[in-house]
């Protein structure tokens, strides 16, 4: 196949992403907002946020948001969570979107005044057809897969045809991609599991251990879960790649933008003073509000996400939380998460729930 693939969004992920692409034999157009960085970009083929990164001579870098998007078979949506909807609004004014063009989104979060899944908001704006939107996302951080190490993802969409398209698009030998159908939960886990991932980096700042760690971890999974199965997602996506895959990569590595801002405030450093000296978005500190905020309108206790919330945006000492998290009166392990039904998603193009279906 060689697909024009516009990759709206030069950060980490959007450059890694369009070298892959391009990797795999593809027309490759990245699109980058800042006309500064975009030169920087398009002329020395490297990013300073991204060491092992050399962009492809086939990568096209570009300013032009409609000369990136003309003739794109594929749209690939890489800018930061709280600028999707303006950069999709940008796109449809330019009228260089394709009707039968796919997006791809892989970026990570919610809108925060709506609470908004991005795939709901680049549907608005673009105004496509929910089955030609998919969810990119797993354990993958840029670092490594511009180095070229194994890394499993997940594509979730609605249509089994469009999505066995686009896996071809991105799938080679080190880069391997599973399918899925429940876009709400492999959407929302790739969203939450930063508000937990800035809970260990406070934590091994604090100077505590893998004990500590781990229940951060599982806690943080049992969140995200009742989350997302009250909200209609399936409890098994939390288990997978989307879930509790991209929670460890993320809760555990030093290559994470949302661990390193909380082992900054473990330190000691206030919130405000951690984010300046940050040279990437932490998705987490935007997160973390929605997060609470969404656990409060669905009726759910949901202590971590309080506790980081008010760490972060109330100026609890972490002492404290960590503190009133370990008095807490005790429960059943999965209290609150035994009693929500797990909805299963719905197999794509109708086809019925009993036939068994290849691994796409």
């Amino acid at each position: 196949m060689d697909d024009k693939i516009a990759v709206l969004g030069a950060g980490s992920w959007g450059a890694a992403l369009a070298n892959l692409l391009c990797e795999n034999g593809h027309s490759v157009s990245l699109w980058e907002f800042d006309p500064k960085a975009e030169h920087s970009l398009r002329t020395t083929r490297h990013l300073s946020i991204l060491p092992d990164l050399v962009l492809r001579p086939g990568v096209e870098v570009t300013n032009r948001l409609s000369e990136s998007l003309k003739n794109s078979s594929t749209i690939v949506s890489a800018t930061p969570s709280h600028v999707v909807r303006d950069t999709m609004r940008a796109a449809a004014k330019s009228g260089a979107v394709l009707r039968t063009a796919v997006v791809v989104s892989v970026s990570k979060g919610l809108e925060a005044k709506t609470l908004k899944p991005l795939n709901e908001i680049i549907s608005e704006e673009l105004r496509v057809p929910d089955r030609q939107i998919a969810v990119l996302s797993g354990p993958s951080h840029a670092e490594e897969v511009v180095r070229r190490l194994p890394t499993a993802t997940v594509l979730a969409g609605r249509n089994a045809d469009i999505t066995r398209r686009i896996r071809a698009l991105f799938a080679n030998d080190y880069f391997r991609v599973y399918a899925h159908s429940d876009i709400l939960g492999v959407e929302l886990g790739g969203a939450l599991k930063n508000v937990y991932a800035i809970a260990c980096g406070i934590s091994d700042g604090l100077g505590f251990g893998d004990n500590t760690r781990a229940a951060l971890l599982t806690r943080g999974l049992n969140e995200m879960a009742r989350i997302g199965v009250k909200m209609g997602a399936d409890l098994l996506t939390f288990f997978g790649l989307a879930g509790m895959g991209d929670l460890i990569v993320t809760c555990m590595s030093a290559h994470s933008r949302n661990y390193s801002l909380g082992l900054k405030i473990g330190q000691g450093k206030s919130p405000a003073q951690a984010l300046s000296e940050m040279t990437m978005v932490a998705e987490g500190m935007k997160m973390a509000p929605s997060a609470h905020t969404l656990a409060r309108q669905l009726g759910l206790d949901c202590p971590l996400t309080r506790e980081i919330y008010q760490v972060l945006y109330e100026a609890k000492d972490p002492r404290k939380s960590l503190h009133d998290l370990m008095q807490r009166e005790t429960q059943s392990e999965w209290q609150g998460l035994a009693a929500l039904p797990s909805r299963r998603p719905r197999p794509a193009n109708g086809a019925k729930a009993k036939r068994k279906r290849k691994d796409l």
